[in-house]
């Protein structure tokens, strides 16, 4: 198993160094738990098939009444064990934004209007959203 020098979470498979890059591997993270499955909240338990790393994946959307262009913001954050232990008991937003607040997290922000844009950044977003 190859750790990132990135905080040592991951590998260079599942967390690169580059936000796109990163986004791009996101896709092939196994699914592990739904967390949470509304409209406009989803958060989801992800797995590195390669070294195991585990994440926490929320989406969070805002309805665009006028345009149907519905805003959606994505953070993705690697977990410690106990973290995803924790997890897998429930989830609130309260918990979600007390997660790392110092750590190395991926967003995407999708505006309405906008145009997406994928960086790295620190924590969880998890609200709000409708």
């Amino acid at each position: 198993m190859h750790r990132n020098a990135a905080g040592g979470f991951g590998c260079v498979r599942c967390w690169p160094d580059h936000a796109d890059a990163a986004w791009d591997a996101r896709q092939s993270l196994r699914r592990e738990a739904e967390l949470a499955d509304e409209p406009h909240f989803h958060v989801t338990l992800l797995a590195c098939g390669a070294c195991g790393q585990r994440f926490v994946s929320v989406m969070i959307e805002t309805v665009d009444w006028a345009a149907g262009d519905d805003a959606q913001h994505w953070s993705l954050l690697p977990l410690t064990a106990g973290e995803a232990a924790e997890l897998g008991g429930g989830v609130s937003e309260t918990a979600l934004e007390a997660l790392g607040p110092d750590r190395r997290s991926l967003r995407r922000d999708h505006p309405s209007g906008g145009a997406a844009r994928v960086f790295w950044s620190n924590g969880v977003a998890a609200g709000p959203h409708d």
